[in-house]
């Protein structure tokens, strides 16, 4: 009788994950993720969105991409401070700065070619900076009339963490 109880709990249990297990992202959902945005954080925004007597219709610019989410992103001066959200890869991190998420493309660096190269450098910085540790950014480009850069053509921030 217990194994029947046990066996039963676990179907029941396992029967709930199916559906997380099964889950395939879509294209723009991948895209998203590669970003450093979460493509299911405002699926219910349609529903709440707006106060009482207005309508549900958005308005403006609601590309999500990090240059997208500020239209001047060309040089806009990036914050001095961040706590690390995730890492995209060894060159990438996102970022919460100033209440917004901004992903940091590491000045310098780049994403190995060769995969295990690749995975070690990750951990690397993983284990240094894991999710939820502060950071310092230091911007350490410059144009030729000396003034930092503070973004690439994507809109990510161009830095150093420390």
């Amino acid at each position: 009788m217990t194994r029947i109880a046990i066996l039963t709990c676990l179907v029941l249990s396992l029967s709930g994950c199916m559906a997380v297990i099964g889950y395939e992202p879509t294209a723009a959902e991948l895209e998203a993720i590669r970003h450093g945005e979460d493509p299911r954080a405002n699926e219910d925004a349609n529903k709440q969105q707006g106060n009482a007597g207005e309508s549900g219709e958005r308005v403006g610019n609601h590309d999500t991409r990090p240059g997208a989410m500020n239209p001047v992103a060309e040089n806009t001066e990036g914050p001095s401070q961040g706590t690390v959200l995730r890492w995209l890869d060894s060159a990438t991190v996102v970022i919460e700065a100033d209440s917004h998420r901004e992903t940091v493309a590491l000045a310098g660096q780049t994403v190995d070619a060769d995969p295990v190269k690749e995975r070690d450098a990750l951990d690397a910085r993983m284990e240094r900076w894991t999710y939820g540790t502060a950071v310092r950014l230091q911007y350490p480009l410059k144009d030729k009339q000396g003034e930092i850069i503070y973004r690439d053509a994507d809109g990510r921030l161009i830095a150093t963490i420390q």
